[in-house]
């Protein structure tokens, strides 16, 4: 299950939010560099405070971005999923898909296509008998 964060900024404190793989707000806490109200606040240091430098350095305060804490990626959320005008998904459901993906960015910048191989060698191998 994916756990994301988003950041907000709260008056003199920033409010970092943690969701679950649908969406869903599980806790929220708010924090600054050197203190926060979650249950690991007393101590040292928290997820919350090691994660908000990030949030600061990136610029994803108070924006769509999310923090995927424990793989350490970001991803961006679903208002802007959608493709570009033009831009067509090509969903890699198996290795036959690799050719179209080659094709895909070979019209993109002007070169030539790859050709599916197996039909192509097929017709030129000579069968020793």
């Amino acid at each position: 299950m994916t756990i994301l964060y988003n950041c907000r900024h709260s008056g003199d404190q920033y409010r970092i939010t943690k969701f679950d793989s649908e969406m869903n707000p599980l806790s929220s806490y708010l924090c600054s560099l050197e203190e926060c109200d979650c249950p690991r606040g007393p101590h040292p240091t928290c997820r919350h405070r090691q994660m908000l430098p990030k949030f600061i350095a990136r610029q994803h305060v108070g924006d769509e971005w999310f923090l995927d804490f424990d793989r350490g990626g970001w991803v961006q959320g679903e208002a802007h999923w959608a493709l570009p005008e033009g831009v067509t998904m090509i969903v890699m459901d198996s290795p036959d898909r690799v050719v179209d993906v080659h094709n895909a960015i070979a019209d993109a910048v002007g070169e030539p296509e790859v050709i599916d191989s197996l039909t192509t060698m097929s017709k030129y191998i000579k069968r020793r008998l």
